[in-house]
């Protein structure tokens, strides 16, 4: 989730607090230990193959792999609204060898309510990635076009939602419209993007919270694109309406936006036991994210590029309290759910 202004973001904003990311990143280029340079990096995805996190994950390896010297190998461990993936990394060595691309709020809300193991000083935190908001979609052939005669419709007839995740920003949107019009919607976890897609594009659902990029905008002709819980219109779908557009402004968050964060994440400890190659790691990886050949690719991908905004370690480490705070703020409508439905 992100809570920010949208005007602000600025992509490759400020780079690795206190480091360089404009030299040229090589293995050798920082003293690499023996046993860093013989090991190999596993890139933890706590969900599926297909999602936003995996592809976004695929795509950034492969340039990140080059300016480290190391080969990446990327595992899925979806469940439990990223937390079977959170326990993955909660679990793993903090020798450099690990790292995953996590989603906020989803992290915090495994530990916020799924008694997840771990908690925001279990980890470090290399930097973000990019920022994918709210959006909700519908299978081409409902009778509503737009997410304000979407609740008319439900408030008539009811209606299926299909989320990503029980905790996080998807089913926080679909809690809130249905609090705010009081509505009796059906809000069905599918545990991943990939599979809220193909609810939508198969007609299984009236309507899927999604993130626009997550979702791909490849698809922008075969779903209407009901509206996006935000102030102001988002880039990759720009034809779509923002709350705001539609008069939905109370709706909670549709001033600050409603999205997903997604950051790169390692085992806690890192940083102060092995500064060098936390450093290291933060260096390169945030060099990938000005490659070329990613951009090239990231532009492919639907537009990522337009959404990418990368934070420093220290930076990003505050956005992940601060999101911390703002899911605590939210704990009620999210118990609710996961526990009386």
């Amino acid at each position: 989730m992100a809570l920010t202004d949208l005007g602000r973001r600025e992509f490759l904003a400020a780079g690795v607090t206190g480091l360089s990311v404009t030299a040229a990143y090589g293995a050798e280029a920082f003293g690499v230990t023996e046993r860093f340079d013989e090991a190999r990096v596993t890139a933890v995805v706590p969900w599926a193959q297909g999602g936003g996190t995996d592809r976004a994950m695929r795509i950034t390896t492969p340039a990140w792999s080059d300016r480290l010297g190391i080969e990446f190998v990327v595992e899925n461990y979806p469940g439990g609204s990223t937390q079977v993936g959170g326990e993955e990394l909660y679990n793993a060595d903090p020798d450099g060898t690990t790292v995953a691309m996590w989603n906020m709020p989803q992290m915090q809300a495994t530990w916020l309510f799924q008694n997840a193991p771990y908690g925001m000083e279990s980890f470090d935190y290399l930097g973000t990635h990019h920022w994918d908001p709210t959006m909700w979609f519908a299978p081409p052939d409902r009778p509503y076009d737009d997410l304000e005669e979407f609740v008319e419709y439900a408030r008539e007839d009811g209606a299926t939602v299909g989320i990503t995740s029980a905790i996080g920003n998807t089913a926080l949107s679909a809690l809130l419209v249905e609090d705010t019009y009081d509505l009796e919607l059906t809000v069905v976890n599918m545990e991943g993007g990939a599979e809220v897609r193909q609810a939508v594009l198969a007609g299984d659902v009236d309507a899927g919270v999604n993130q626009p990029w997550a979702f791909n905008p490849d698809h922008v002709d075969d779903v209407l694109a009901l509206g996006s819980h935000t102030a102001e219109p988002q880039e990759l779908w720009p034809d779509t309406p923002s709350f705001a557009d539609l008069g939905l402004e109370e709706v909670p968050l549709v001033e600050e936006g409603l999205g997903q964060w997604k950051l790169m994440v390692v085992p806690g400890g890192l940083r102060e036991n092995h500064p060098e190659q936390f450093e290291r790691l933060a260096e390169t990886y945030a060099a990938a994210l000005e490659d070329e050949a990613f951009l090239a690719e990231a532009e492919n991908q639907g537009g990522l590029d337009e959404i990418l905004e990368y934070h420093g370690p220290d930076d990003t480490e505050a956005e992940v309290e601060e999101t911390s705070q703002f899911m605590e703020a939210y704990a009620d409508v999210v118990e609710n759910f996961i526990y009386d439905r």
